[in-house]
């Protein structure tokens, strides 16, 4: 039975490796943090229990259910943590422009996964297996998918499904979603399903559904933009050994995050100058999950770890 988001009957994942995560993060109890993708809460409930008095949590989410959800989990934790946190229904991009109002953060997480919540809800359109507006967006604001595929040329929706998600016969549904587009507008996410079923041999079909999803979520939400954005900016918002985490499910997230790690820690520029680096990267190849995690929680198989601090 689908579970419906809007009565609150629904739990949140436990997120993937939960403590390991807080481990590289924390290196100050009295320091401010920011948890960028709060979900459920799960990470940041975990921050908390670990700050002293004079530590601070700074939570963001674009879904204001999430945030309705932190708010109930926090109060449940009781007096130890009254006061330790501020939540924002917002990108964790808008971190840069608040943080000069809280003072140098000591670490910023970023967990990229999209939730099992979002994924499952009958609502937001993120799933091709729920019949449901085809919106897509994280939050209410910018165009939704239904408008993006209203507007976009056939030759950039293959490049975005191409770009986002290597879709092999990215050519022929953008042709097909185009051809549909002609006749009627693309309302629900079975829309969207019936043109990418008609493009694709059946075998590849399941794959195909993901992958298209996946790509025109992406693009909906600027997730990498985004991202690379939000990394760049951070460092000059944090104190000496601030810790930088981001737990990325995707190839080229986690592709941006190691190379800006790696451009933002040179001590020589194109030129062979000496530069001043802004940070030093903790963990030279990404972390992965072990078996024994993958069993306990089977999306931690394509989780990737990246770790950089501030120096």
């Amino acid at each position: 039975m689908q579970k419906d988001l809007r009565s609150g009957d629904y739990e949140y994942h436990e997120p993937v490796l939960r403590d390991l995560t807080i481990d590289f993060l924390i290196n100050d109890i009295n320091g401010i943090y920011i948890d960028g993708t709060l979900g459920g809460g799960g990470h940041a409930a975990v921050i908390l229990s670990r700050l002293d008095s004079g530590g601070k949590l700074i939570g963001f989410d674009k879904d204001l259910r999430a945030i309705e959800e932190c708010k109930r989990k926090f109060a449940q934790m009781g007096e130890s943590v009254s006061g330790k946190f501020r939540l924002y229904n917002d990108c964790y991009s808008k971190s840069c422009s608040e943080a000069d109002t809280w003072g140098h953060v000591s670490g910023l997480l970023l967990d990229l996964g999209v939730s099992s919540r979002q994924i499952d809800t009958d609502s937001v359109g993120l799933s091709y297996r729920v019949n449901s507006k085809l919106d897509m967006r994280f939050g209410s604001q910018g165009d939704s998918a239904e408008d993006l595929l209203l507007k976009i040329s056939e030759q950039d929706l293959a490049g975005i499904l191409r770009d986002y998600s290597e879709e092999p016969y990215a050519k022929p549904i953008a042709r097909r979603i185009i051809e549909r587009r002609r006749a009627q507008a693309l309302n629900t996410t079975f829309d969207l399903r019936a043109a990418v079923e008609q493009s694709v041999p059946e075998t590849f079909r399941t794959k195909a559904l993901s992958r298209v999803f996946q790509a025109i979520r992406i693009a909906v939400n600027n997730e990498l933009g985004v991202l690379e954005e939000t990394l760049r900016c951070i460092p000059s918002k944090m104190k000496s050994g601030g810790r930088i985490v981001v737990m990325s499910y995707h190839s080229l997230e986690d592709k941006i995050t190691a190379n800006v790690f790696k451009e933002l820690s040179k001590k020589k520029d194109g030129k062979g100058n000496k530069i001043t680096p802004q940070l030093k990267v903790i963990t030279k190849k990404a972390v992965e999950a072990d078996e024994a995690e993958i069993k306990k929680n089977p999306r931690a198989r394509s989780v990737k770890i990246r770790v950089a601090e501030k120096i």
